[in-house]
Parts: C-alpha cells; sequence; structure tokens
C-alpha cells in the first residue's frame, strides 16, 4: 500500500513537471536547472521506493544536499513566478509560495534520505 502513495507522489510531482517541458514553459536558465535537479531527486526517490539500487551511494548523498540547498535557493530567491492573488500582498503570496513548496517536497527529501544514508 505505501509503494502505491509513493508512486502516487512521484505522479503528483512529475505530472506538472512533465506538461511544463512539453509545453516549452522553462525558459531560464533557472527553470531548467530546477527541471535537471528536481529530475535527479524524482529518480532517487524511485530507487527507494523500488528498492532497486540505482548508481552508488554516495551519487545520492550528493544530490540529497544539492536537491535541498538548490530548492530552498530556488523556491526562496530565485523564482519569481508567483501570481497576484486580489486581496492578498505580495509578501503573503511569496511566503504561502514558499511553505507550500517545502511543504510539498518533505516526502521527496525524505525518501530520498532514506535511499542516500
Amino acid at each position: 500500500m505505501s509503494d502505491i502513495l509513493w508512486i502516487t507522489y512521484l505522479g503528483i510531482l512529475g505530472a506538472p513537471a512533465i506538461g511544463f517541458l512539453l509545453k516549452g514553459k522553462y525558459k531560464t536558465i533557472a527553470m531548467k536547472v530546477d527541471f535537471v535537479v528536481s529530475c535527479m531527486t524524482w529518480t532517487g526517490l524511485f530507487g527507494y521506493v523500488t528498492s532497486i539500487s540505482i548508481g552508488p551511494t554516495l551519487l545520492w548523498k550528493i544530490v540529497f544536499v544539492v536537491g535541498i540547498v538548490w530548492d530552498l535557493l530556488f523556491v526562496i530567491y530565485i523564482d519569481q513566478s508567483d501570481e497576484a492573488i486580489e486581496g492578498l500582498s505580495e509578501k503573503t503570496v511569496k511566503a504561502t509560495t514558499v511553505v507550500f513548496s517545502i511543504l510539498m517536497l518533505l516526502p521527496l527529501y525524505y525518501g530520498l534520505f532514506r535511499y542516500a544514508f
């Protein structure tokens, strides 16, 4: 049962990213780097969920650290794609985006941590 939940989670993370890729929405270098880092972390989570060894553990330790640093930097400082929401300040929208993004990525990095360490 837990494998189904993990695979569903991977789908929730991956489907919008693949859609963005197919629609050509990754225009900036930062967005392209974010897509590559995301693909690497998803691969590690897939390895964890399926218990398949994909490369050495040192690789996944590096991916874990680089992924967390990149995602935090990207969400907090680099990503400027927040859309204005009527009645909310720009700071509130940004804070909500950061908190939601971090909450969505917690299971990803939990699984990647378990896979790497």
